[in-house]
């Protein structure tokens, strides 16, 4: 079986590590590249932390370092940048990211010299038709500065499969989740692009596929350093989330980027997977970098759908098929 061209861009923290992790040691993958954004982190400090990963995993795919800031919404003063958090050194377990992936040394490589927004013009301009699959799992800057310097891009994409937006939920705000949020003018640039097959992989979504202590023991039980790291990262979060983001069930925590990862390798983990119009809050007040979803499909003025969206997940789904990808590690 041809193996699926992916390319992951990601603002590495705790989960993004874990969804690349889990990406990489799926050998139905090919990960063509990975491009880093501003995000959870600074880019010099998302970029640093997906080097740790790809090294973990080998070290054999590239790391292309991209934008520092916001699309648009930095310039003329309109919106200050995101203050980025570094944990105290004495914390590290307090937050749920923390700064670096401590869990791996310092990354003995660089970046690649080439920035991430022309890598990926080229290699989807090389590429055939509807052939690469996206999964961004931070803003969509990056993806928004290749569309806008290179249109004809949007036809070698597959599929977008994109850990992004809420519909019933936020994290930023209260219905703003904040990827989309940080850079929401980058959001509606890639849904107005035309990409035939986007989903959206919400708040709605990543809140029921959350993993407790008993699934952390579970796969650190895989043996394996790759499976050791993403079980250490679960414990983090679910401290981060016991701390200071308290969800409904004790001793666990969302795991939101690899759900996106799950859903390629089975798409049945998603549940009530719906076609949507979706417009993104561009304007600056209360509802700035809200995600709108007309899942009744007629309230925005008739508008055609640009989307699919998921609103629930199987949760025992997801995990058996993170287990079952690190166990491909002890090969």
């Amino acid at each position: 079986m041809e193996k699926k061209k992916v390319i992951l861009d990601v603002d590495t923290g705790s989960d993004d590590a874990i969804a690349l992790i889990a990406a990489m040691a799926n050998p139905d993958f090919e990960v063509l590249g990975i491009t880093t954004v501003n995000g959870n982190r600074a880019v010099p400090i998302t970029t640093e932390n997906s080097l740790r990963i790809s090294e973990l995993m080998g070290g054999t795919v590239p790391v292309y370092q991209g934008c520092a800031l916001p699309w648009t919404s930095c310039m003329l003063g309109l919106r200050k940048n995101y203050p980025q958090y570094e944990a105290p050194a004495d914390a590290k377990y307090r937050n749920i990211h923390g700064t670096y992936i401590d869990q791996c040394p310092k990354a003995t490589k660089k970046a690649e010299d080439q920035n991430a927004v022309s890598w990926l013009v080229d290699t989807l301009m090389a590429a055939e038709e509807e052939s690469i699959t996206l999964i961004p799992l931070g803003p969509l800057t990056n993806i928004a500065h290749a569309i806008r310097i290179e249109p004809r891009i949007v036809s070698k994409i597959k599929e977008v499969m994109y850990m992004g937006g809420g519909f019933r939920i936020g994290n930023k705000s209260a219905l703003a989740e904040f990827n989309v949020w940080l850079d929401p003018e980058a959001a509606q640039a890639v849904l107005d692009a035309g990409i035939k097959n986007f989903t959206f992989v919400p708040l709605d979504a990543t809140h029921q596929a959350y993993l407790t202590k008993e699934d952390a023991a579970r796969i650190r039980a895989i043996g394996t350093r790759p499976a050791e790291v993403v079980a250490d990262l679960v414990d983090q979060r679910i401290f981060g989330y016991s701390s200071w983001q308290k969800v409904e069930v004790e001793d666990a925590a969302p795991i939101h980027d690899p759900l996106c990862v799950a859903a390629l390798v089975d798409p049945t983990v998603l549940v009530d997977v719906m076609d949507a119009p979706c417009v993104v809050d561009c304007g600056r007040g209360s509802a700035y970098g809200v995600t709108m979803f007309d899942i009744l499909n007629g309230r925005m003025e008739a508008k055609e759908p640009n989307c699919k969206v998921a609103l629930h997940a199987d949760r025992q789904k997801y995990v058996d098929i993170l287990c079952q990808l690190l166990e491909n590690t002890k090969k």
